[in-house]
């Protein structure tokens, strides 16, 4: 029986992973067969500044998976994480074909198909994502599965993510470049999604923080669905700009402060200065994604809370300061389909392990086979296998 085995690629701005997983025999986990981080080059707030830099550092970090691993890396699953990132959501209705009036497969088809963006309202942008949020018959029976059920007209809710392509297809085009044909194109905030939220959590409503160096991404899941994404241009990085600035010291000294607290004069009034100045980032960042919570009507409206990731979701208290900034509960992520201990649940590769999690789940649809240009015609299925 062949192995299912997926490579991924996971492109931040402050680094790259890189890694190689296949599911277990008890199907209970993911079994990493390689995994690298190297320090990114070429890439700014998400967005490529330099393709030929870029590349260089993709080859870099799956040249060290394939020594751990002993497979080529030739293919991966990519994630995709900049402010080019967006959703939107469209309702559209179509009467049902069946003479019985009994919804199938076709009509599902049918009525996303009908509130798909036209060509001409998408302006240059690329649907990375379709999914089918909610489905009514003849506006009154309001359901998630109506394959089956007797009516006249089928409504849906259609939730879009979509990506500008300019940003899309240079972050291809740089991954070509090092050698790796594209498998599929995974928003990262959806990725963080599938790799730390609990069932519970997704069927509840939830979100998940990820704080990488020069973004904020914001995933919110209910219902086992995508609920909205967002990626806000503000990061780790900023917090130790800050630091650095303040205290008259280098950016790797500045980052060392950051992540240990610990300062050259340990001082009552260097410890005040210090929690004022980062305090006052992280507020700038919990602003965004509390305005964000309430432009969607969540604000304060999520059961299962917020689960916080990326490097900086290392900084000391940001989950309690989270909570009583946000209003909801909030507590650090950890993939729990990894060994516990295992090196790959440090938060910064919840991206990365995630979109591993994606690439499996579509491995193992039947309906679903392998293609380099999967991310150009797909209906996403990553959340199918979650749902009751």
């Amino acid at each position: 029986m062949a192995r299912n085995i997926v490579q991924v690629i996971d492109i931040g701005s402050h680094s790259i992973k890189a890694l190689a997983a296949e599911r277990k025999d008890s199907d209970t986990g993911i079994h990493i067969l390689g995994a690298s981080i190297v320090p990114t080059q070429g890439v700014r707030r998400g967005m490529v500044n330099s393709k030929e830099l870029l590349a260089k550092r993709v080859r870099a970090a799956v040249e060290e998976v394939e020594r751990f691993s002993g497979i080529p890396f030739k293919h991966a699953f990519l994630t995709f994480g900049t402010p080019a990132l967006g959703f939107s959501k469209v309702r559209a209705r179509v009467a049902i074909a069946q003479a019985s009036g009994e919804v199938g497969p076709y009509d599902i088809e049918r009525v996303i198909a009908q509130a798909r963006p036209s060509s001409r309202d998408l302006q240059n942008k690329e649907i990375l994502n379709t999914f089918g949020i909610n489905y009514s018959i003849d506006s009154e029976i309001s359901m998630r599965d109506p394959i089956g059920v007797r009516g006249e007209n089928l409504e849906a809710e259609v939730m879009f993510i979509t990506s500008l392509l300019k940003p899309l297809r240079e972050i291809i085009s740089a991954v070509e470049e090092a050698g790796v044909a594209i498998d599929d194109v995974i928003p990262a905030p959806l990725a963080s999604a599938r790799a730390l939220l609990t069932s519970r959590q997704r069927e509840a409503g939830a979100a998940v923080l990820d704080i990488g160096a020069e973004t904020v991404d914001l995933a919110v899941i209910e219902e086992n669905l995508p609920y909205s994404v967002a990626i806000f241009p503000l990061g780790g990085a900023h917090i130790t700009n800050d630091i650095a600035l303040g205290f008259q010291v280098s950016l790797d000294k500045a980052e060392e402060i950051k992540t240990t607290l610990k300062l050259p004069e340990d001082t009552a009034q260097a410890k005040k200065k210090l929690q004022n100045i980062m305090e006052a980032r992280l507020e700038d960042m919990l602003e965004l994604v509390e305005n964000h919570l309430k432009k969607i009507g969540r604000q304060g409206l999520l059961p299962g809370g917020v689960v916080l990731s990326g490097g900086s979701s290392k900084i000391e208290g940001i989950d309690e300061f989270s909570k009583v900034t946000l209003h909801l509960p909030a507590d650090l992520g950890r993939c729990d389909e990894l060994d516990t201990g295992h090196k790959l649940q440090d938060p910064i590769w919840a991206t990365a392990v995630g979109a591993a999690l994606i690439g499996l789940d579509q491995e193992n649809a039947p309906q679903q086979k392998r293609s380099t240009s999967m991310w150009r015609q797909k209906i996403s299925t990553w959340l199918r296998s979650l749902i009751p």
